[in-house]
């Protein structure tokens, strides 16, 4: 069983370590087998989690079923983590079905309401043995509706980890589904007062130097989904080709573990295990 109910081992482990865990969008058997027979074959810890909009199509204790299942037949370390949880039912919903990791999303919420809220469900978390990510959205992280960047107070992001969160996502230059480059010497001062473990979001787009210059500033999380998904819309588009639905089903996770491999190595370059 390589399941971790509580994902905060493999957060520490990765700082510790100096690499991070790619974080990788999926809503579909497919996309996670795809995504799990990439880590297996390299050898290395993953992510995987859902999106909001996912668990209306299956609920939380759907998508925990189906990773912890297929988590059995994987050697490699595999957690299960919420990405832009925004209603508090939904957060703890998620850790009742055994999400290893929730994140909270605070965007349009006065910074002291998030704040309030961070302490709020830093105790719910942990008392169920999970992580909590907070993201400076409102106030930093561009959302995924919404992409016009406003940077992370790095004073802020303290104050998020002095109220308990166990992840600060960071926004220093990356948008969602889009190519970026990052702001490394404000990371580098967010890093300094807030210290580690930090999370970057909109991970297909941003510069592979700048990644890796990321993970040596305490970035031990790198959310991946557009990546993904133009992998599954390309493979879709061509399954009328193909003989049989089973057939269009082996394309997307032959197509998804193409685009999640080369992740796998960029952020964890010198470690072939945690």
């Amino acid at each position: 069983m390589t399941y971790h109910a509580d994902a905060r081992p493999l957060y520490h482990a990765a700082l510790a370590g100096g690499y991070a865990l790619p974080a990788y969008n999926v809503c579909s058997l497919e996309m996670a087998k795809g995504c799990l027979d990439a880590a297996e074959a390299a050898g290395k810890p993953v992510i995987l989690q859902t999106y909001p909009a996912d668990i209306e199509q299956a609920s939380p204790h759907v998508f925990a079923q189906l990773i912890r299942a297929l988590a059995d037949e994987v050697s490699v370390p595999v957690t299960l983590h919420l990405d832009h949880g925004r209603d508090v039912d939904q957060v703890i919903a998620c850790l009742r079905a055994g999400y290893g990791s929730v994140m909270f999303d605070g965007q349009g919420l006065p910074f002291d309401e998030t704040l309030r809220m961070t302490a709020h469900l830093a105790g719910i978390a942990h008392a169920s043995g999970a992580a909590l990510e907070v993201s400076a959205e409102g106030f930093g992280l561009p959302g995924a509706d919404d992409n016009v960047l406003d940077t992370t107070d790095p004073q802020q992001a303290r104050a998020l980890r002095d109220a308990g969160a166990d992840l600060i996502a960071c926004a220093v230059g990356s948008e969602h589904g889009h190519a970026s480059r990052l702001d490394l010497t404000l990371l580098a001062e967010i890093q300094t007062q807030a210290g580690g473990p930090l999370v970057l979001h909109g991970g297909s787009g941003i510069h592979p130097d700048d990644l890796q210059a990321a993970v040596r500033q305490g970035v031990t999380k790198v959310n991946i989904g557009s990546a993904l998904y133009r992998a599954v819309r390309a493979a879709w588009m061509a399954t009328p080709t193909l003989p049989t639905h089973r057939a269009g089903y082996a394309s997307i996770r032959a197509a998804v573990k193409g685009a999640a491999a080369p992740f796998l190595d960029l952020l964890h370059p010198q470690r072939n295990s945690a």
